[in-house]
């Protein structure tokens, strides 16, 4: 059912009306008294509003007329941000003191102009808010707001499960029992807490109950007690349930004094598990006393909690890490379904609802009460059409006495503000599966106005704050954060929650899919999973309320559209935009536009007309020289978008005036006033900057004047001088990266073509001990490291290219007992003068480091004995240093690379003691000869990549021996031959083989027939191969069959007729090949065949009329070029 979602709307519009430059322009322009009336009864609105809300949802004329008021908030809403906006370009144009623009506001005929047009439509939102206001003919107050107003059934849960229908839970269900067997707690505390936490209808109460029922835990607890929370914590009525479940019987205690009394002596010295399920309370105090009360068990007393809310199960859990319950497998969920949907009966006797139940199940992610309520409603349907309705329908469509789907998940729902309702029921707009960036997530809540603040300062952090709060209350799941880079997704359920919602005011657009709309579409989506273009109907072109455009495709078909939309706020024009019109300009209510990736050259000057602009997104635009000169008066904005724009050589005049601005890319900087570093001395930035250009930082002052170190929202800083003359060393350059400290909060730090030859005191000294990665570029003139090993933080170390680097030792490992301790990727490149690394004995170096590269390193001959390293790349350095693999036996990934030239034999035993190396790539070693007995005891290996090595003939015997080998790829190796008879005879894991290239390669040899689970064969460019072995016939896994640019191949086997499991073939320029064998045809798995570049098969094949047309008719995808 949808959620009028009104309160949030009509807060933002009291908001706008006690702005301080709304209301000094009305007073200025004479609309004081309309706008005084309108904010007047905005209010009185506002108070009634948020009670009526919740009584909506069982009373139709509540909702009728939320439904009437919502409409003219719009209205209202717009007229706001229309005065508003002309108060904004009244301010701007006063600044640039343009006579000719401000005497379009100061002739009188305009000024009485604007004033009568803006009165008239102040009265008139006005007029129709009064008129609704009258209608309200039913009492609101707030002892009237209950939980259940919303048709939601009050849960009361018991202890007792039926375990013979419960499914997938066997594991958390024997991690939570170990905990409670086990758990020892510490001297002072006597009750040991576990908390359970996850979305609605995952299983929650059923998992506690299995708990609560084992043998073994009732067997281990004197006393064992089940209370339902619920919404009401109140520590009375929770004292009370708790005796009650004790005594089996009512309590008729009243106060709670003698309740605590009683409850104490019941649990006194005793050793019991207690349950409180479904507990939504987040009070800390009411918490405290409660378990103030049950302090009084025995030893090993256990508390389980069950909660959706993740905050709760922090503050209640003392055993960490609390239980994140998961979704079922497909498997335990497809078991779940048939015994509802199918009882007693077996399934193979309604075999044709089978595929049909099991995409059902899909619809249910996972999630335990969706699948039993839709396996329970399809129950007693017995036809095909039935269960197809089941399968089509949205989950808020089904029939409501049957779906307790949305009601479970709207008790979650429910339990948000106002504005996190909004916040989330918006996520519909984009498809399922979406993964929602929590940056862009934020940003088009502020474009819609949706976030509540005082300031466009904490507009950001309250959007972080809504995103935290609906990732702990499983809104969002699969949250990942990378430097910063924080994603999410909405589980299906939640996506069909927040439609069920909102969807009467979003439409997506999906190719081939008609769109009926239906009232007021605010919100559009297109979906660009296809390549097609949309066309707008009939219906979509009358539309003129949008506010949000995601997505678009088309921008010949759309723009035109999108122009005429007066109020929208968000428009996402990716990749789509070859120029922009300075028409952009009419869009005055825009607060998002994203034209990244675009080609776009330059911005229309009329952008900078765009004042409400908070957020302007040109990331990837590679041909884009320059932006609109006027940006400084874009006062708005507070993201500015430009990464990637390598065309960009110079910013706009007099950034630091954008005093909202929060996020910037990067910066150039310039040597005239207005383009200096100093720009960014008063700019609250975050995230990730990068500033290029510091050639044309004269000295210290200027560095220090961009107030990098105050800038402590900093995430990622980089740092870069020009490289286009290394023979000349900028003045000052020492100080300049002196002055350039940055705040101790930052994680990543990134320096480039510093000509220095003076490390700073900031890094030298480890002043940034939060950093998590390091990249020092091109330091060309430093002769020794930085002392980086102190760093307790840092993760990730790029060095390269300080080519006055002869030895690394203490000066960069430091004196502490551990080097390095959580440095997990090391990068050493371009060090062409470094002759020695040496660690020092008896301390601890790198314990975490599992991945190292070195390249381009000609005089290094040894690296030190890393135990920890699992990740090893060589490319071309000293052929000395390969022996070093040798001391390194827990590889499991190995790459030699470009190694010395010269080198035609690895070394004896360079792998005789990896046994846990699961990839080995060898590359471009022109004169390597041989591989004998390398091979021979890699028994974990599983892929092997050998490159461009053209003195290669033959492939070692040893080969056999890689049992455990999934991938084998053969490239640019010009003197191979063929594979090797026995070779391939130990190859019975082998998935997938590729040859690629390799120019005097005739034949697989007659041993591919112990390939046989071989599931992929791609062969390429080998242009002497005359034909397939026979022995092809015995790949019957081989799924996937490749053959291109082979000139000399006439043929195809006859055995390729055995190949049953054959369900892909391409074959692509080979000239010569002359038809396709009769024994194709019995290849009735193949469902897709390409031929392409071949005229013979061409003419062959051709459809219906060709001699081999016959062989392919019954393949069902079939193309040829």
């Amino acid at each position: 059912m949808a959620d009028l979602l009104l309160s949030a709307l009509v807060s933002t519009a009291v908001g706008n009306l006690n702005a301080s430059a709304l209301k000094e322009f009305g007073f200025a322009w004479g609309l004081g008294a309309e706008l005084d009336n309108l904010k007047s009864t905005m209010s009185a609105i506002r108070s009634v509003v948020k009670y009526a809300e919740e009584k909506q949802w069982n009373n139709d004329f509540i909702r009728d007329w939320l439904g009437k008021l919502k409409d003219v908030a719009w209205d209202a809403d717009n007229v706001l941000d229309e005065f508003a906006t002309e108060a904004l370009m009244r301010k701007v144009e006063r600044e640039k003191g343009a006579a000719s623009q401000v005497s379009r506001f100061s002739s009188l005929p305009n000024r009485l102009k604007f004033r009568m047009k803006m009165a008239s439509k102040l009265k008139k939102v006005r007029d129709r808010l009064d008129a609704i206001s009258r209608e309200r003919s039913f009492h609101l107050g707030e002892g009237d707001i209950n939980m259940e107003a919303f048709d939601v059934e009050k849960r009361q849960t018991g202890s007792l499960v039926n375990e013979s229908k419960i499914y997938g839970r066997d594991e958390e269900k024997e991690k939570i029992i170990e905990v409670l067997l086990t758990n020892v707690p510490d001297d002072q505390d006597n009750l040991a807490i576990y908390a359970v936490w996850g979305m609605g209808g995952l299983g929650k109460t059923t998992l506690a109950q299995l708990v609560y029922n084992d043998a073994r835990v009732e067997r281990h607890f004197e006393l064992r007690i089940w209370v339902c929370v619920s919404f009401d914590f109140q520590i009375r009525r929770l004292v009370r349930a708790i005796i009650e479940s004790i005594d089996g019987s009512s309590c008729s205690l009243s106060e709670l004094d003698p309740l605590q009394k009683q409850l104490q002596e019941k649990l006194r010295g005793r050793k019991f598990l207690l349950v409180l399920d479904d507990v939504w309370n987040e009070g800390q105090k009411e918490w405290d006393h409660l378990k103030d009360t049950l302090m009084c068990g025995a030893k090993g007393s256990m508390l389980i909690v069950t909660t959706r809310i993740e905050k709760i199960a922090l503050m209640m859990a003392t055993v960490l890490p609390i239980h994140h319950i998961g979704c079922l497998s497909e498997d335990d969920s497809w078991s779940l379904f048939k015994g509802r949907a199918f009882g007693m009966e077996r399934v193979e006797e309604r075999s044709e609802l089978e595929s049909i139940g099991k995409e059902i199940v899909k619809k249910c992610g996972g999630v335990p009460l969706a699948i039993n309520a839709l396996g329970s409603l399809v129950y007693s349907k017995r036809s095909k059409r039935e269960w197809l309705f089941v399968k089509e329908s949205q989950i808020w469509n089904l029939p409501k006495s049957e779906n307790s789907i949305l009601p479970a998940l709207m008790l979650s729902y429910h339990h948000l503000s106002p504005h996190l309702r909004q916040c989330f029921a918006y996520c519909c707009v984009f498809p399922k599966d979406h993964e929602l960036v929590m940056d862009k997530l934020i940003q088009l809540w502020m474009a819609n106005g949706f976030i509540p603040s005082k300031g466009p300062s904490e507009l950001y952090d309250i959007g972080v704050d809504i995103f935290n709060e609906l990732v702990r209350r499983s809104f969002f799941q699969d949250v990942e954060e990378n430097l910063g880079y924080i994603t999410c997704k909405m589980h299906d359920l939640m996506h069909d929650l927040a439609q069920s919602i909102m969807g009467h005011e979003c439409v997506a657009l999906e190719y081939g899919k008609d769109v009926k709309v239906e009232g007021r579409i605010f919100h559009m989506f297109f979906d660009r999973t296809s390549s097609q273009l949309f066309s707008l109907n009939e219906d979509l072109c009358k539309v003129r309320s949008l506010r949000s455009c995601l997505g678009t495709s088309d921008r010949n078909a759309s723009l035109p559209f999108f122009l005429k939309q007066k109020y929208l706020r968000v428009l996402d024009f990716t990749s789509v935009v070859q120029e922009v019109p300075s028409s952009i300009s009419n869009l005055k209510h825009l607060r998002y536009l994203d034209m990244s990736g675009s080609i776009i050259k330059v911005l229309p000057e009329s952008t900078t007309c765009l004042l409400n602009l908070q957020t302007l997104k040109l990331d990837q635009c590679g041909s884009l020289c320059e932006l609109p000169k006027g940006m400084k008066h874009m006062k708005s904005l507070m993201y500015l978008g430009i990464t990637n724009c390598s065309s960009l050589s110079r910013m706009p005049e007099g950034i630091g005036q954008l005093t909202c601005l929060q996020s910037l890319s990067f910066f150039i900087v310039g040597k005239e006033k207005g383009y200096q570093v100093s720009e960014l001395k008063g700019l609250n930035l975050r995230n990730k900057l990068a500033i290029k250009g510091l050639d044309n930082v004269r000295n210290s002052v200027e560095a220090k004047n961009a107030n990098l170190i105050g800038k402590q929202n900093l995430y990622s800083l980089s740092l870069g001088w020009w490289s286009d003359n290394k023979s000349h060393v900028p003045d000052h350059v020492e100080d300049v990266l002196d002055g350039l400290q940055p705040h101790s909060n930052l994680k990543v730090l990134s320096i480039y073509n510093y000509l220095g030859s003076k490390i700073p005191t900031w890094i030298q000294d480890s002043v940034l001990r939060d950093l998590v990665e390091i990249s020092l570029y091109c330091w060309e003139r430093c002769e020794h490291l930085p002392l980086l090993g102190k760093q307790q933080l840092l993760k990730v170390l790029k060095i390269s290219g300080w080519h006055a680097v002869k030895y690394i030792g203490n000066e960069f490992h430091g004196d502490g007992a551990i080097s390095f301790p959580s440095l997990k990727e090391f990068r050493l490149h371009k060090m062409h003068h470094l002759e020695e690394w040496r660690t020092m004995n008896g301390r601890e170096n790198f314990p975490c480091l599992s991945t190292l590269q070195i390249i381009e390193c000609p005089k290094l001959v040894g690296i030190p004995i890393i135990p920890s390293i699992t990740g090893l790349t060589m490319r071309r350095n000293n052929a000395m240093l390969i022996r070093s693999v040798m001391n390194l036996t827990s590889l499991s990934s190995l790459e030699i690379d470009g190694m010395d030239d010269e080198l035609t034999v690895l070394p004896d035993g360079l792998l005789q003691n990896h046994k846990m190396l699961k990839m080995l790539r060898i590359s471009d070693m022109p004169n390597l000869k041989s591989l004998t007995n390398q091979l021979d005891n890699l028994s974990a290996l599983n892929e092997f990549h050998l490159e461009w090595c053209d003195k290669i003939e033959s492939l070692p015997e040893g080969l056999q021996n890689l049992h455990s080998l999934r991938r084998l790829s053969i490239r640019e190796c010009n003197n191979l031959l063929s594979l090797p008879m026995n070779g391939l005879q130990g190859l019975s894991s082998l998935r997938s083989l590729s040859i690629k290239r390799c120019n005097k390669f005739c034949s697989l040899s007659e041993g591919i027939q112990y390939l046989i689970a071989l599931e992929d064969l791609f062969i390429s460019t080998c242009l002497k191969l005359i034909s397939l072995p026979e022995g092809i016939q015995h790949l019957t896994a081989l799924r996937y069959l490749h053959i291109g640019y082979c000139e000399d191949l006439s043929s195809l086997p006859k055995q390729i007729g055995c190949l049953t499991s054959l369900s892909y073939l391409r074959i692509w320029y080979c000239p010569n090949l002359m038809s396709i064998p009769d024994e194709l045809q019995n290849l009735t798995a193949l469902k897709t065949l390409t031929i392409v570049g071949c005229p013979h098969l061409e003419k062959r094949c051709k459809k219906d009329s060709g001699e081999d047309w016959h062989k392919i008719s019954h393949i069902p995808d079939f193309e040829i070029h």
